[in-house]
């Protein structure tokens, strides 16, 4: 096997244990479904409050029609609420409802608790040596999504 099949293996490993894990959590039991672009919406709904849609879809790599799905999805569940911006009536900011901040912390908490468990195998220095060089790899991935 090369080194890409490896890693493509490692990271599918990883990535259905995480999925698993968010799928019930013991507090969210029967009430949320995993949807991968549910969760990443409310978690930059959570760490961006006022966010705009067009922000989201850029962000996520979705079409905003897509985005206008999950947003209208999230809406209508009471997690999210849009409101209109000040500055611009064409334009809606988004915030999480209390509902929708008890949910996006739980899965926000939870994702911590997977990363805890994943460092867990490593030392502290090897953790270190983990982290810098995903932060390499993110960079890399980041400055080749800018350049188109």
């Amino acid at each position: 096997m090369t080194k890409e099949h490896d890693l493509l293996d490692h990271v599918k490993t990883l990535m259905r244990v995480m999925l698993i894990s968010e799928r019930t959590p013991p507090e969210h039991q029967h009430i949320i479904k995993f949807n991968p672009l549910d969760f990443h919406t409310l978690g930059m709904v959570r760490a961006q409050p006022g966010v705009r849609a067009t922000v989201v879809a850029g962000s996520l790599g979705i079409a905003a029609t897509t985005a206008s799905s999950v947003i209208g999805r999230l809406i209508n569940r009471g997690w999210i609420e849009r409101k209109q911006c000040t500055g611009d009536r064409r334009a809606y900011e988004l915030n999480l409802t209390t509902e929708g901040q008890r949910i996006a912390d739980a899965i926000h908490d939870q994702d911590i608790h997977d990363m805890s468990v994943f460092l867990s195998a490593l030392t502290v220095t090897e953790q270190d040596e983990l982290i810098r060089l995903l932060g390499k790899v993110a960079r890399r991935v980041e400055a080749l999504e800018t350049e188109g």
